[in-house]
């Protein structure tokens, strides 16, 4: 089998190319070789004996003994960083996980953290009074930054104002007179998103206004409801808003749409307050028709649970699973969502006077915690310990502050609490304390560890 392959005949020429002869011409010379002792030495060997030569001469001076000795320390030095680094990288580990149990047993309404018992009872230098001249009236209710750096108090007047809680000053006022064509009458409600991006206020009309809280802008009216507006607040984490109104009626409105979402019906008398969590649930109380409710909203369902005889005016989420009532006959119960009647109850929780029951004016809870507050009309704001794994609460102290406690709000680590305080009831002028002053208490708390 022949072939061409296999074949001798002349070589083949190779031509080059002219770029490659153009190339070769071009090429750089090599650099001149170091040269030392009469030899070439190149960068990394002159490296090498200069660590040698150090290494050497320190071993020169140096006993066997303390050449161990010295590697010795050095061994252990790296071991000890590497154990840090491990360790740095632990913690981090630890701490993330930590969290992630921490927030899924906070959305199962599940986290338990026992506080109640550090608390000791404020002296006066922990107790500071704020006044503001366009608080002329009564306040009415309070609402804090969930980072702590703002708070927002309104008044019977139609104002509301800005505080800054780390420069303890005013930051910005909005009045009736300023604002008439929003604000009719006074302030009812005030309710702050977490990540502040929006604030609700409610008055004496039938409307729910939208703010900037940081430069205090008007966004946006909310219309629908045809009573006055009593109660508003933000769903955790979210821009969804509930209102509560005198028409027996609560409303679900979403501000990342500007829009209103639904209305749900079910009370038979005018509801007095209402509060939410994390969970797509409302929790309301309806008054004289004495029964709390647990709106579920996706499953388009509630929960009824009967109260104590009397108007109940107050309630107030400890976590997705437990809760508590005020009254106006006096009376503080402790609830859970798995069972329709209070599990505890403290009747005449602020005594009474004249024979009839001092009414139960706001209440405040510490979240996930086991403890909260009270207010009424008898110089003091009494704190409560849940105990025997929420079957039963007891008080720890009181804190003597003289009005009506209407509104008042914990700091979310628990640190301080801020009451709005006045000589009226934030509801109406049945009585009126003559030796009151209307402002903002700021009570800190100095935890036993």
């Amino acid at each position: 089998m022949s072939s061409n392959f296999f074949l001798k005949g002349k070589s083949r020429q190779v031509h080059k190319r002219k770029s490659d002869i153009i190339n070769k011409k071009k090429a750089k010379k090599p650099n001149a070789p170091n040269l030392e002792n009469g030899h070439e030495s190149s960068d990394s060997d002159l490296e090498i004996k200069q660590f040698s030569d150090a290494d050497q001469s320190e071993s020169d001076h140096e006993t066997a003994e303390q050449k161990k000795l010295r590697l010795a320390k050095k061994y252990l030095q790296e071991i000890e960083k590497e154990e840090a680094k491990r360790a740095e990288l632990q913690d981090v580990d630890d701490a993330i996980e930590k969290r992630l149990q921490r927030d899924y047993l906070e959305q199962k309404g599940k986290l338990r953290i026992e506080v109640a018992s550090m608390y000791i009872a404020p002296s006066k230098n922990d107790i500071r009074f704020i006044r503001a001249k366009e608080h002329r009236l009564t306040l009415t209710s309070i609402c804090l930054s969930n980072d702590g750096q703002y708070a927002f108090t309104g008044c019977k007047s139609g104002t509301f104002i800005k505080w800054g809680i780390k420069e303890k000053k005013k930051l910005g006022v909005v009045t009736f007179k300023t604002h008439s064509q929003f604000i009719k009458g006074g302030i009812t409600s005030l309710a702050l998103t977490t990540d502040i991006k929006y604030l609700a206020t409610s008055d004496e009309s039938n409307d729910i206004q939208i703010w900037d809280p940081h430069s205090l802008k008007h966004l946006h009216t909310f219309k629908g409801h045809k009573g006055t507006v009593i109660g508003l607040v933000f769903r955790r984490n979210t821009h969804d808003l509930y209102s509560a109104s005198k028409d027996r009626s609560v409303k679900i409105w979403s501000l990342s749409e500007m829009a209103y979402v639904e209305t749900l019906f079910g009370h038979q008398s005018p509801i007095t307050a209402i509060d939410a969590l994390t969970r797509e649930r409302a929790i309301t109380v309806g008054g004289r028709d004495t029964t709390v409710r647990i709106w579920k909203i996706v499953e388009e369902s509630q929960l009824i649970f009967n109260g104590p005889q009397g108007s109940l005016d107050d309630v107030k989420l400890l976590d997705e699973e437990h809760f508590v009532s005020g009254s106006d006959n006096g009376t503080i119960c402790l609830w859970s969502v798995l069972k329709k009647k209070p599990l505890y109850s403290i009747p005449e929780a602020h005594g009474s006077e004249n024979g009839v029951p001092r009414w139960i004016t706001c209440l405040t809870t510490l979240l996930n915690s086991d403890l909260f507050a009270s207010g009424s009309y008898d110089s003091h704001i009494r704190l409560w310990k849940i105990c025997d794994a929420y079957k039963k609460f007891e008080p720890i102290f009181n804190v003597e502050i003289n009005g009506f406690v209407n509104s008042m709000h914990f700091t979310s680590d628990g640190k301080q609490l801020y009451a709005a305080v006045g000589q009226e009831h934030k509801s109406g002028r049945w009585f009126k304390e003559n030796n009151a002053k209307n402002g903002l208490f700021v009570i800190n708390f100095n935890l036993d560890k």
